[in-house]
Parts: structure tokens; C-alpha cells; sequence
């Protein structure tokens, strides 16, 4: 089984039936994060004849200006998550100040109400690392799971230390960051995943249906000196690991 810890199945759009097909070929276990209220709920309608995909409710931080003052509204879908994200801080892409105070209004909302229902959280950290780092100790949060780090590896082994997950994504092999992130980490605390459609497009112009985690795994398996498919269940072991805990 392959583990997509980070998706959004619906930037897919007109492909979709594509995408679930290839998830369901190739037998990824997906978690489909969500921006906001709507993505959620669609990929719950998804999950109902699909069983490898898992709806996770979050707002994300490029949307949290959105959402601030509403969020006891959210609270059913929290509860009903088995994961929350994705959610986080974002002061690298989103430079509008005044946009920051919101998204830590929302960001500490969930990781309350992920001690309170001892949930997992999917975390977004982009220039907001030590942050982050904070508010997890804060919290007690168990398990997190740290999307795409493309912090400072001091901070990184910090995460670490605290008891962090970490997703690799499709920049490995492209980024000189992401390749040293993955010769960092211990095997038993690495995830994979493909973060929707268009964040290969980011990086290297390409489409990517949900199956080029496949290609992620392989390149983990070089730099690890690994054979791929040690790598593929491993991550998958790591996923249930933190699941059962």
C-alpha cells in the first residue's frame, strides 16, 4: 500500500475520475486535506465509494482571513475528522500582513480543539517554523504531521525530537532542501505525498495524477540506499504507527 499523507483531490477538477482511478489501481491511501468547508465535504461525498481516501477538515491558512469569526461552526466536522488539515501558518506566500493575526486565531482554535479530541493535525509551517514548534508544545499535540518543511534543519530536528512526522513531496530530486531533509530523517518518521495536481506544476511545469507518490518513494529509496518497495512499506508501517497510537 502507498501513503499520500497530503492531498487535495479537488484541484483535480475535470480529472478527478482519473485521479480516483489511478488510487484506486495503485492502492494509495490517501488523505484528502481540505482548503476549507466546501473541499471537505467533497472529498466526503468522494470517501463514500472510495475506500482509500480519507476526508481530513481544515481551513488552511491562505483562507483562514475567510473564516475567522465563524468558526464554532466548524466544530462537527472537527470532532468527526480523523485527521485535521490542513491547517497552519503562512508568512513565506502570504504577505499581506494583516492576514497573519487571523490565520493564528484560527490555527489556535483547531490545535484546542485537537487536545481536547486528541486528534492528529496536518500542519502547513511555511516561515512560521519555531511557531509552529511552539504551539505543538503548547498544546501537547500527539503525532503531528509536518507538510512539505522546507525550514531550517535546526528547527527540523526540533520537530523531530518532539515526536514529528514528516511528508515528502514531489520536489525531492528537485530541491537541494527537501534531498537534505530526507538524508535527516530516520526512515521510521518519514510519510509521503503528492499535495494535488499542480504542485508538480510548481515545480517542474508537470501534471501529476496522484500515482507519482510512486516516483516520490523511489527517490527516497535512492538517497536512503534503500530498495523501493523497503521504502513503500515502511512508509505505510510508519502510517499505521502513528494511526494506532
Amino acid at each position: 500500500m502507498y501513503i499520500d499523507a497530503h492531498n487535495h483531490l479537488e484541484l483535480y477538477q475535470d480529472n478527478i475520475e482519473e485521479a480516483l482511478t489511478r488510487i484506486s489501481q495503485h492502492k494509495i491511501f490517501t488523505l484528502a486535506c481540505s482548503m476549507d468547508e466546501k473541499s471537505y465535504l467533497y472529498a466526503k461525498d468522494i470517501a463514500l465509494f472510495n475506500p482509500m481516501v480519507v476526508p481530513c477538515f481544515g481551513i488552511h491558512p491562505w483562507e483562514a482571513h475567510k473564516y475567522h469569526d465563524e468558526l464554532d461552526l466548524f466544530d462537527i466536522y472537527i470532532k468527526e475528522t480523523p485527521i485535521i488539515g490542513e491547517i497552519g501558518l503562512d508568512y513565506y506566500w502570504v504577505e499581506e500582513k494583516y492576514k497573519h493575526p487571523y490565520q493564528r486565531k484560527v490555527l489556535n482554535y483547531f490545535l484546542q480543539r485537537a487536545q481536547e479530541y486528541d486528534k492528529i493535525t496536518n500542519l502547513h509551517t511555511k516561515g512560521a517554523e519555531e511557531e509552529i514548534l511552539f504551539l505543538i508544545k503548547k498544546y501537547n499535540l500527539r503525532s503531528p504531521i509536518i507538510h512539505w518543511y522546507s525550514g531550517p534543519l535546526d528547527t527540523l530536528k526540533k520537530l523531530l525530537d518532539y515526536g514529528c512526522y514528516f511528508t515528502v513531496s514531489v520536489d525531492i530530486g528537485y530541491s537541494e532542501i527537501t534531498d537534505e531533509m530526507v538524508k535527516l530523517l530516520p526512515m521510521n518518521r518519514i510519510l509521503t505525498e503528492t499535495d494535488g495536481p499542480t504542485a508538480l506544476e510548481w515545480v517542474n511545469g508537470e501534471y501529476a495524477y496522484p500515482d507519482y507518490v510512486k516516483r516520490v518513494v523511489k527517490e527516497i529509496a535512492t538517497i536512503k540506499g534503500l530498495d523501493a518497495e523497503q521504502v513503500k512499506d515502511i512508509v505505510y508501517k510508519n502510517y499505521l504507527s502513528f494511526i494506532k497510537l
